[in-house]
């Protein structure tokens, strides 16, 4: 029984390191279009009916859209003047 050259060894390792990244590739392909498609599902599944619009659909809330609340200047104003006494002491 002879000794296993080593370019068959080079050979065969070269072979299995490429097919394991194209298995690795094509796995991570596969999971960038599966992954956002069960996302949304997922959502559509949970999303509620909130208001009905003018011509009588239904709002969900992923259609209704947050409002930001309106700014509070007298708070924000006196938590800055508390932060510069602070500051100035």
């Amino acid at each position: 029984m002879g000794a296993i050259p080593i370019a068959v060894i080079v050979v065969i390792t070269l072979a299995l390191v490429l097919g394991l990244g194209l298995l690795i590739f094509s796995l991570m392909r596969r999971s960038q279009e599966a992954v956002p498609r069960i996302a949304d599902e997922s959502a559509a599944h949970r999303d509620r009916v909130v208001a009905v619009d003018d011509e009588g659909r239904p709002v969900t809330e992923s259609e209704a859209g947050d409002e930001p609340a309106p700014r509070n200047d007298a708070g924000f104003d006196a938590a800055l003047k508390e932060e510069l006494e602070d500051l100035g002491r």
